[in-house]
């Protein structure tokens, strides 16, 4: 266009003279610059290059380019931080924000944070049935049974049955025995926060007792046998709002009695007791943190009848008021203050039953705990029963009151290990205790069947202790020891209690099938005043051995005394020597 304008401009100007045609052709070539200037320029602001020399875009490596000119989104790959999120690289650049470019991103491709382990507890299979059958030496058949079944989504029902007989291991006489219990209780859960629960038991012992000297034979006969039969029901209600909040109450009856056979008539003399009793307990958090308040009383009323026909009314009733509180994190202070009434017929009187226990967490895995108490303890028939098969027809029931003291540490010196010990001083009103008793006859003295006996005693006890699980799945370890002086007020040691002694328990589990337990009994020396002996010391190391054949069955051996002590626990009857059980276990 330039250049046909100036081809006419120089025909039309043939006869300007030729200084002006020079002016002419200077302006006009300074009109055609200017206008190839103004075209670059806006060439150059409609281009989407960046104002870079092209020799920097082919750096790489470590290089960090710069460039002063460029106002757009850097290119990707320069900046060596590492991005929260990603942008495709395959999109196509400046041709959106860095929000727009953000926004686009799918929530699915952030990255997530890796989440903590979780070490969640397994919980083992429920059997409906678990059954131990068995037999062994001395003619000793034994079976457990526990089942267990689901009857809706809030009940279920559960028990057990435990049998044990043995012909005796005597020559001279029959020791024999028989035991024989159940239990079976119903559960549901009748609100969202409320349960009931509903339980009887029963039980049908048998105990062949000592022969006694041939002067009473002509009167009880050559052989006496005690048997013991009862029933037990309860209901109990419980209803929990919170861990820290909530009430239970429960109601038990209780029949008993026990039948001494000694004589040639084969009428045996009966001891009889029953009673009912109730409980009810709340408790609530206080306005402070960590601090609970708790509330409970009892009611036992019953009667105990021995062979006399003596009937002894028995009432008992009790309330407490207990406060609980943690102090920095590292102190428990527990304070109960209670009063209870008790009579027995022989003596009545209401009594204080205070209690406060304390304890301090000094480090990580060291602890302190001491407390001071004053409880009041009325045991019964069948209590005595179980510790002494032995007793005669006419024993008393009385009350105990105790008051005690004690302290105790405990230090945790890697895992799995804890070592305690400690030391208490106790002084029992009525301290209830067992003697033989005997008889003169034709000038010497002749030793019958036990009697229970009251006194006030002291006893003064150090003790200690260490628990290990190197692995909680394949072995542990509880050993305990102890030695104390149990007197008597009116002089001597307690009868038949022991000053010191010594009890652990092993179990080892190397492979799945697999488990080895033992147990270790070491008692001290015992005195036996109303026969002037004392009883000697004596070891028991007994082990049981289990195999998993499959999840249904599996097999036992036990062995019982494996030395084969010959030892008394009360004088006038040896307990059972070197003894082997062996048999199947049943899981449904």
């Amino acid at each position: 266009m330039v250049h046909s304008f100036f081809q006419k401009f120089v025909h039309s100007t043939k006869q300007i003279s030729m200084p002006q045609r020079l002016l002419i052709l200077l302006f006009t070539l300074l009109l055609a610059t200017l206008e190839v200037k103004a075209q670059n320029s806006t060439a150059n602001q409609n281009s989407l290059l960046p104002e870079i020399n092209p020799q920097d875009i082919e750096i790489r490596s470590s290089f960090r380019a710069r460039f002063p000119g460029l106002r757009r989104q850097p290119i990707l790959g320069f900046n060596p931080k590492p991005r929260i999120f990603r942008i495709d690289e395959n999109r196509i650049p400046f041709m959106e924000t860095r929000d727009e470019a953000i926004a686009s991103i799918v929530i699915s491709q952030l990255d997530r944070p890796i989440p903590p382990q979780q070490n969640s507890i397994n919980t083992p299979n429920r059997k409906n049935i678990l059954a131990n059958v068995g037999f062994g030496s001395f003619f000793t058949p034994e079976f457990k049974g526990f089942f267990y079944r689901d009857i809706s989504n809030t009940s279920n029902l559960s028990g057990n049955l435990r049998f044990s007989r043995s012909d005796g291991h005597l020559d001279d006489q029959l020791g024999s025995y028989r035991f024989l219990d159940s239990y079976v209780a119903y559960s549901s859960k009748i609100g969202r926060q409320t349960n009931i629960k509903a339980s009887i038991g029963a039980l049908f012992d048998r105990n062949r007792l000592f022969a006694l000297a041939p002067i009473y034979q002509d009167v009880i006969g050559s052989l006496s046998k005690k048997s013991y039969s009862g029933f037990n029901a309860t209901i109990s209600l419980n209803k929990t709002k919170h861990a820290l909040k909530g009430f239970t109450t429960d109601l038990n009856f209780t029949n008993y009695q026990s039948n001494l056979k000694a004589g040639t008539s084969g009428q045996g003399e009966l001891n009889k007791e029953y009673y009912i009793s109730g409980s009810a307990l709340t408790y609530w958090p206080g306005n402070n943190l960590y601090e609970v308040f708790t509330v409970s009383g009892k009611v036992k009323i019953g009667q105990y009848q021995n062979s006399t026909k003596n009937s002894n009314d028995l009432l008992q009733l009790g309330l407490k008021a207990t406060y609980k509180k943690l102090f920095n994190g590292n102190i428990h202070f527990n304070a109960t203050a209670g009063v209870e009434y008790i009579s027995d017929n022989i003596s009545n009187g209401i009594y204080f039953t205070p209690e406060v226990i304390f304890s301090y967490d000094l480090a990580k895995n060291l602890s302190f705990k001491g407390g001071i108490s004053r409880t009041l303890d009325m045991r019964s028939l069948h209590d005595h029963d179980q510790t002494n098969r032995f007793l005669n027809s006419n024993s008393i029931l009385r009350y105990s009151y105790t008051s005690k003291v004690f302290v105790q540490s405990s230090i945790k010196i890697f895992s799995g290990n804890i070592f305690y010990s400690g030391l208490s001083l106790s002084n029992t009103e009525n301290q209830a205790y067992y003697d033989r008793v005997t008889e003169t006859r034709i000038g010497q003295e002749y030793a019958l069947f036990y009697q229970i006996n009251y006194n006030n005693a002291s006893e003064f006890k150090i003790y200690g202790g260490i628990t290990q699980h190197f692995d909680k799945d394949k072995f542990w370890l509880d050993i305990r020891a102890y030695a104390r002086k149990p007197k008597l007020d009116k002089g001597g040691d307690i009868p038949y209690q022991e000053r010191f002694g010594i009890s652990a328990n092993i179990n080892y589990k190397p492979i799945q099938k697999f488990q080895l337990s033992g147990w270790l009994d070491v008692i001290g020396k015992r005195q036996a005043p109303s026969v002037n002996e004392i009883l000697d010391a004596y070891t028991l190391i007994s082990a049981d051995i289990e195999y998993n054949l499959t999840s249904k069955f599996s097999t036992y051996i036990k062995v019982l005394n494996i030395l084969g002590e010959k030892y008394e626990l009360w004088d006038g009857y040896q307990e059972r020597p070197f003894q082997i059980i062996g048999g199947l276990i049943f899981k449904f």
